[in-house]
């Protein structure tokens, strides 16, 4: 068996790539997996409610990202569940960093939205769904300001789906209406007359179901926005930060000093997101535009 016990401390975007990761794994070793009951994933998706694991578990063994980052991680994986149940509980940290090794079947087939929140997205528009981040990077948690996108990056976003589209409609969708990028991209949206409506600040269900709905998005660094370009209407084009890859590229550091070695490492494989994505990504998740 194949289990996350706990979700992950992550937030929303996170915790759906855990999931992504226990559904992946049990059907590539054709194994039974088993999640705990997830309050926001069940209040949007139509999830399974897994039965109770009690009395059918062995022994747990947590397998790590760095495991499965391994180009034998079959192997590793195998060694693993022939003695001990596969625990994907944080400090695993099974997620966007094992996204491309790990996704072979298209996880809308795991985490479909649910009628309560799908929305019904107008088919007479190019519906563009923009995403900022904003509380979460301005401290130390969200690694002193490197994630933050600049305004300059959202209107040449802008301009170049104005140049390539007609008819369109935007979403804008934050949880910080004080964020910098977000108050200058309102204010450019309405100075190009364009067709926009804002997110949901009370409900960010709503706000991803939205994204997840849309033909394009301009998206920020947040697992979120990630998982609304894999989940929701397919063949979306998405548009990612040129700045914010470099940065992943050459693997800045994500603090102004030096973390410890194995901290570092765990960083690595978050950039490696990153960079696989610039090489190409998958079928399931590639970028339209780098701007």
């Amino acid at each position: 068996m194949i289990r996350i016990n706990k979700m992950t401390r992550g937030r929303f975007g996170n915790k759906i790539l855990q999931y992504n990761s226990l559904m992946q794994l049990a059907s590539l070793l054709n194994e039974e997996p088993y999640c705990t009951y997830w309050d926001e994933g069940h209040a949007i998706f139509d999830l399974p409610v897994f039965k109770s694991a009690e009395g059918l578990c062995r022994e747990e063994k947590i397998l790590t990202w760095r495991e499965c980052a391994s180009v034998s991680f079959r192997d590793n994986v195998k060694k693993v569940h022939d003695k001990f149940d596969i625990i994907l509980d944080d400090p695993a940290y099974m997620l966007h960093n094992v996204f491309f090794q790990l996704t072979h079947i298209d996880p809308r087939k795991f985490l479909p939205i649910n009628k309560n929140y799908k929305r019904d997205m107008p088919v007479d528009k190019i519906n563009v769904g923009i995403h900022f981040r904003g509380t979460d990077i301005l401290g130390a948690d969200g690694n002193h300001g490197r994630e933050i996108h600049r305004p300059r990056y959202y209107k040449d976003s802008i301009d170049i789906i104005e140049s390539e589209y007609d008819n369109i409609k935007y979403y804008v969708c934050s949880d910080d209406l004080n964020f910098t990028s977000y108050k200058e991209t309102i204010k450019y949206l309405e100075q190009k007359n364009c067709l926009y409506e804002k997110g949901n600040i009370g409900n960010h269900l709503a706000d991803f179901s939205t994204l997840a709905g849309c033909d394009i998005l301009v998206a920020s660094s947040s697992t979120f926005i990630i998982c609304a370009g894999f989940l929701g209407r397919t063949n979306k084009k998405i548009i990612h930060s040129q700045e914010w890859i470099e940065k992943n590229l050459n693997h800045l550091p994500w603090h102004r000093k030096q973390d410890p070695d194995d901290v570092r490492r765990a960083q690595l494989s978050f950039d490696d997101f990153w960079v696989s994505l610039y090489n190409g990504g998958n079928e399931f998740y590639k970028v339209w535009r780098w701007v």
